[in-house]
């Protein structure tokens, strides 16, 4: 489902290889936006939708510096006139909850697709009806029908539509179905006369470079039917889930990457607060040495054991049915317990890298909150790692793990990676320092490796309901995507 929905932007690029030098009747883009919330919002079968900024990456990819680029990408351009440069191309899937085909977890785990049932649709505002009309029929060889005012054709299992501002592409999941004309006005309708709200107002307010949101309330109620899950805790978690988002944003800045993933989430769910400070004191006790990656988390354990405790229990009681003797034992312990007999939440790790003449070898410092059960079942192989050079306490079920003489101190302070000297600062944080990294050893394809040897620091955190992911370049002074593009071609700007 997800494959159709990225080929989208790819498509419509295409449609409109074709000459225009037309600038009438021209849409704002802010009219599009205000279009495809309404629709976003009046359709209550959308599950996800976002939007890919494409003039918006081609400026920032710099190609005109980029002759080979240049020759390819001017041509092109110069044949999108009756396109709005200043709008994003919009998408959004639209699921039939009624018809979803219970899921067959071995074909998910066999990267088989599942039998959803509904349409992908992409958006784009136009500057000439007319002249694009003329383009595709000239071009495309298409052959446009109107119906109530509305030009359209219909290819296989899409259908494209033209208004006076904007394009829609109507696709049916079933690549066997073609789109019916009366499908593709109700779609417009809901354009037209459906109603935003104002989370979908906030997440559409975004200008990255890309931007995708689902629906998490019809998501788990989607993975809910397709299981065949039904009980009195998985009906209170669809509901306490209803109204609630999550949307991921990419954007390509000068100097690095940045994507943020944030839950926007209902009260019922707002109340829910799985993360503790921050790891300040995990972080002191990783050591003294310049690591190559680090991560640390805090996590309240006991707010965790609540949501199971809240929403899953009888969805635990029925896979308990299915578990072998020894897999009870164990499940029954957890139960009984709580999940605090394997993990109390606090996990740090620092990776250093040394070479011995041969090969990068890793030596690890670690903090570890472990359970009393989880304690017991790794005794042995902690055993049998300390003669090998692991030096190993246990502090009221918390144990610091060091290999390697250098940084065997439990107290201290690590030598950050500049750019990562934040690190300890939030709940759930991490680290690589590229850098530092056997990248020559991994066998890497040229154009990875490429790309690889523009990097200095990856790094990530979570605060609140927001994670943050930056992928950080050498030279701060050129925009990311065009650094990407400028090495995947082999050529210097």
């Amino acid at each position: 489902m997800f494959r159709k929905l990225l080929i989208l932007p790819l498509l419509l690029i295409s449609l409109f290889a074709c000459d225009s030098d037309s600038n009438d009747e021209k849409a704002t883009s802010n009219e599009l936006t205000a279009k495809f919330s309404n629709f976003v919002g009046g359709n209550e079968k959308i599950l996800a939708f976002g939007h890919m900024n494409m003039f918006q990456m081609l400026e920032k990819s710099a190609y005109k510096d980029n002759s080979l680029i240049n020759a390819i990408i001017d041509p092109l351009l110069s044949k999108m006139a009756a396109l709005d440069k200043k709008s994003p191309i919009y998408f959004a899937v639209e699921l039939n909850e009624i018809n979803i085909a219970p899921v067959n977890i071995e074909e998910i785990i066999n990267n088989q697709e599942f039998d959803a049932k509904g349409y992908v649709y992409a958006f784009v505002a136009v500057s000439n009806k007319n002249e694009i009309k003329k383009q595709l029929e000239q071009e495309g060889r298409l052959r446009f029908k109107s119906s109530d005012g509305i030009d359209y054709v219909q290819e296989n299992n899409a259908t494209i539509a033209l208004q006076n501002d904007y394009l829609m592409l109507m696709v049916d999941l079933n690549d066997n179905n073609q789109v019916d004309i009366s499908q593709v006005k109700d779609a417009i309708k809901t354009m037209e006369n459906g109603k935003s709200t104002d989370i979908v107002n906030k997440i559409m307010s975004s200008t990255t470079d890309f931007m995708l949101t689902y629906d998490m309330g019809k998501s788990v109620s989607t993975l809910m039917k397709g299981l065949n899950i039904s009980n009195k805790e998985s009906k209170q978690l669809e509901a306490d889930l209803k109204g609630c988002f999550n949307t991921t944003n990419i954007n390509f800045e000068n100097g690095k990457v940045i994507v943020t993933t944030e839950n926007i989430l209902s009260p019922s769910m707002s109340k829910w607060r799985v993360t503790k400070q921050d790891t300040k004191e995990i972080a002191s006790t990783l050591g003294t040495g310049s690591p190559t990656a680090a991560i640390a988390m805090n996590l309240d354990i006991d707010q965790i054991q609540k949501i199971i405790d809240n929403y899953l229990k009888t969805s635990l009681d029925e896979l308990q049915s299915k578990l072998s003797d020894n897999e009870l034992i164990e499940f029954d312990r957890i139960k009984k317990e709580g999940i605090s007999t394997i993990f109390n939440g606090r996990f740090g790790i620092a990776a250093f890298f040394t070479s011995d003449g041969y090969g990068m070898i890793p030596n690890v410092n670690f903090q570890l909150g472990v359970g009393n059960m989880l304690l017991e079942m790794i005794k042995e192989p902690l055993e049998m790692a300390k003669s090998n050079g692991l030096t190993l306490e246990n502090k009221n079920n918390i144990l610091y793990g060091y290999f390697g003489p250098q940084n065997t101190s439990r107290t201290g302070s690590l030598t950050l990676p500049k750019g990562a000297e934040d690190f300890g600062n939030y709940p759930i944080n991490g680290f690589v320092d590229i850098q530092k990294l056997p990248v020559s050893e991994l066998g890497l394809p040229d154009p990875a490796m490429k790309i690889i040897s523009k990097l200095s620091l990856l790094k990530f955190h979570v605060q609140g309901d927001k994670f943050t992911l930056e992928i950080q370049f050498k030279d701060a002074s050129q925009n990311s995507l065009a650094q990407i593009i400028n090495s995947v071609s082999g050529l210097s700007i």
